[in-house]
């Protein structure tokens, strides 16, 4: 379990001055548009400076620096491309106005983030193995198993995703970034298993009511980058996956 243990770390509420943080409006810089879809202007969801976090714990796959601003479109939910990622080093502009034809819906409240790094692990699903994952002494590891979440919030950033449904998420992304249907009946072929192990959780956002984000009935959305992708700065290149209970 050492050997599979990920950093991730856990977005808190802060009043700490920063620019991060999940609803409200984008800090878009100057000369940057906000993403449409094809009916209208997708929603605003989260923006991270990676700057700042950096200190709380630093990923290997990540730029040093920058700001990722990401937006979701409803009518693509259930494509890989339902997630939009901003990455830009540009300074942040003045706090936008959201367009006139954003759904009320999908205009969330505000929270302020802060950083905190926890161990993640794998689950059963994660390897498509059958081990006692429940029934382990995590006594010794500092996860987030330690600290009884319950049905408590987590917007993450890295690590291992908490799955709501089961499945391997790795292997579900390289089939939707190649326009392909798994089928569960066959084995998944080597090349993929191979090419999945690039994939990163690098952002999870949860349905939280204080902001009147609901990912339909208490979901989660997960944004997954390969890693050769992320550490060039390429942030076009992402996989969204929605699960909701």
């Amino acid at each position: 379990m050492r050997r599979l243990e990920r950093p991730t770390l856990l977005l808190i509420p802060t009043t700490s001055p920063g620019s991060s943080k999940v609803g409200g409006l984008p800090d878009l810089p100057l000369g940057v548009v906000w993403p449409k879809g094809e009916g209208e202007a997708l929603a605003f969801v989260a923006q991270i400076d990676i700057e700042t976090f950096r200190k709380h714990g630093a990923f290997d796959w990540l730029p040093e620096r920058g700001r990722l601003y990401l937006f979701f479109d409803d009518d693509r939910n259930g494509a890989a491309d339902c997630g939009t990622l901003i990455y830009t080093n540009d300074p942040p502009g003045p706090e936008r106005v959201a367009p006139p034809d954003l759904a009320r819906s999908r205009r969330f409240l505000e929270r302020r983030v802060g950083f905190r790094q926890f161990a993640s692990f794998p689950s059963p699903d994660w390897f498509d193995e059958d081990w006692p994952g429940h029934n382990m002494d995590w006594s010794g590891f500092r996860g987030l198993e330690d600290c009884d979440f319950g049905d408590e919030i987590e917007h993450r950033i890295g690590g291992y995703p908490g799955a709501i449904q089961d499945g391997q998420m790795q292997i579900e992304c390289e089939y939707l970034w190649r326009g392909q249907t798994r089928d569960y009946r066959d084995d998944v072929p080597e090349t993929i298993r191979v090419a999945a192990r690039q994939w990163r959780l690098l952002l999870q956002i949860d349905s939280d009511p204080a902001l009147n984000m609901n990912w339909w009935d208490g979901g989660r959305l997960y944004v997954f980058i390969r890693a050769r992708d992320a550490k060039r700065g390429d942030f076009s290149k992402i996989v969204t996956i929605t699960q909701t209970h």
